[in-house]
């Protein structure tokens, strides 16, 4: 049972981006390529911004789900892990509720910690989980979350292209976040067999 908290955060970018996917469907003059997720928030259908908030809060819901699960599975071995996963979705709960243009709305950047977040993990898994794919790809997710939001900040990210580089960023995130469940809901299944 206690796999299944970390197991459904393999599913994290379809809960992510398939309630946005909707909600851009619904929205009235809305671009997937050019707007940010968040302006569906306030878009003038009702419809879009309810599956826009929905989607959102289901996402940091899975977000507390999977750092809950490390924390019973792997005890405190993930701690600082599991905190700043539960600190990025606390700014998702605040991005659905409070509409763009607030500095609530990210709680003032703070979810600007999810640059640090691939290099915590790599910290605390140390010989957990010998290097290779899970290794290479959280150096190379970490690179590209600080890039991104570096170039968001400096103002280099393209205004008419702004949406589609939010959703690579989402890709890069939640297909990190998704891979890592994978890797260690393995983890766990394994240790499972030998104590049987």
């Amino acid at each position: 049972m206690k796999r299944m908290f970390i197991r459904q955060a393999a599913f994290l970018p379809l809960i992510y981006f398939v309630p946005i996917l909707i909600a851009g469907f619904f929205a009235h003059d809305y671009s997937h390529w050019g707007q940010h997720a968040s302006e569906l928030g306030i878009n003038g259908n009702r419809s879009a911004v309810i599956f826009f908030q929905a989607g959102i809060l289901l996402t940091s819901l899975s977000m507390f789900v999977m750092a809950t699960g490390l924390i019973l599975n792997f005890g405190r071995k993930f701690l600082l892990t599991a905190s700043l996963i539960i600190l990025f979705g606390v700014t998702f709960v605040s991005g659905a509720i409070v509409p763009i243009g607030s500095p609530w709305h990210g709680l003032y950047g703070l979810g600007m910690i999810v640059m640090i977040l691939p290099f915590v993990f790599l910290y605390e898994k140390k010989e957990l989980i010998n290097k290779g794919a899970l290794h290479y790809l959280t150096v190379a997710a970490g690179f590209l979350m600080f890039f991104y939001l570096w170039a968001m900040v400096a103002r280099l990210d393209p205004v008419q292209l702004r949406g589609l580089t939010q959703r690579l960023f989402g890709i890069v995130v939640f297909g990190w976040l998704a891979f890592v469940a994978w890797h260690l809901d393995s983890v766990v299944k394994r240790k499972s067999a030998i104590s049987i």
